[in-house]
């Protein structure tokens, strides 16, 4: 029989019932008897032991631990499983000059929003013309990560007159602390899948450890023998998760480290295949319900959306790159869940998206007719 806490209630009955067992006479439950507080301090004692039993038990199990408890769980793993700390944005800037600058290592940039980045390593142009420059954030976070072509203007260390902006890899690898979710997720898939010296999950886990990492598929064997795919995504920080080439860049650079020696691994960026969906006789079409459908929509491309591979499926191993497709019906199924709705018809897609290799589905436009 399960072990149940008792209430503060409970505790004090029982305390005023073993006065009565053991005091030939007495009547503890009686208002005015001395043995009635004693029996509610008694018990109040009993209730807090209890409680801290109960909350003692469940800290043994990352499953039901308080979040405070997840790094000791982490620490304690064979090998351990730390939580990912903030991480700086590094990437390409590049400089176009109208006449001769110096830039000396250390210099500051910024974003337009005060987002500020240092200059790895410094440039001399004798002239106009263009150079490029390796520029790593100031303070770690997700903050830091920046698309293609945001201008930055210079702070300091800038000698002439030259225009910033950031190159088509993009600033990446920029993340915030991991959150108790995302760790304790990743504790769990650590306990149900041990180290395997090169397995499909042990790819899996070692790219879920680099920051910025949110979700990730492996396709053993995909670019020859001894090599593994990885398909990473940084859904914090870029749209559909899609990472940009200097995200990709940093994984690769992590699994180089972290993976076993016998093992090649190849990062590659998911192509995304944008999916249109339109919906007619929505029922009542009120812009909460709408809105409702909407966001039941871009929760169904998240949890659903897989890359396409060539893996064999193994069902207990859903995060490989197998052949797939995305399913209508969870489009109508996500509609369906609005809270509001009442009926709908989906008109798009007609039928299922079928995915290549390397092809992830994201929602494309979203559209309500009639």
């Amino acid at each position: 029989m399960p072990w149940q806490t008792k209430t503060l209630d409970q505790h004090v009955t029982d305390a005023q019932r073993a006065f009565n067992a053991n005091l030939p006479g007495a009547d503890a439950a009686l208002a005015r008897n001395n043995l009635k507080p004693m029996a509610m301090v008694l018990g109040g004692g009993f209730d807090e032991l209890t409680r801290f039993a109960a909350w003692a038990a469940d800290q043994r199990f990352v499953l039901t631990c308080d979040a405070d408890q997840l790094d000791r769980h982490g620490a304690e793993m064979k090998p351990p499983v730390p939580r990912k700390e903030p991480a700086q944005a590094r990437g390409p800037v590049t400089v176009t000059a109208a006449g001769a600058i110096s830039l000396a290592t250390g210099s500051v940039l910024a974003r337009s929003d005060g987002v500020q980045f240092t200059v790895d390593a410094g440039i001399v142009l004798a002239g106009a013309g263009t150079a490029t420059v390796q520029v790593t954030a100031v303070l770690a976070g997700a903050d830091g990560s920046s698309d293609a072509a945001v201008v930055l203007a210079p702070v300091s260390g800038l000698t002439g007159t030259a225009v910033f902006a950031v190159s088509a890899d993009g600033l990446g690898g920029g993340a915030d602390r991991e959150s108790h979710g995302a760790y304790k997720a990743r504790l769990l898939f650590a306990k149900a899948f041990p180290e395997h010296a090169g397995a499909p999950a042990d790819w899996l886990r070692y790219t879920l450890a680099i920051p910025g990492v949110t979700r990730a598929f492996i396709e053993p064997l995909g670019h020859g023998r001894g090599t593994v795919v990885v398909y990473p995504f940084f859904d914090l920080t870029r749209p559909n998760g899609i990472p940009l080439e200097s995200d990709r860049a940093q994984v690769l650079s992590a699994l180089l480290v972290a993976g076993p020696g016998a093992g090649q691994p190849v990062v590659r960026i998911a192509e995304a295949v944008p999916v249109d969906v339109a919906y007619s006789d929505l029922s009542p079409s009120t812009p909460e319900v709408r809105q409702a459908v909407a966001a039941e929509v871009a929760n169904t491309f998240f949890i659903n959306s897989r890359v396409a591979g060539n893996a064999e499926p193994h069902p207990s191993m859903p995060f490989l790159a197998t052949p797939a497709s995305f399913s209508r019906s969870w489009l109508w199924q996500a509609a369906a869940n609005a809270s509001g709705e009442q009926r709908h018809v989906l008109v798009t897609p007609a039928s299922d998206p079928v995915l290549t290799s390397g092809q992830t589905a994201v929602l494309g436009t979203l559209s309500f007719q009639g």
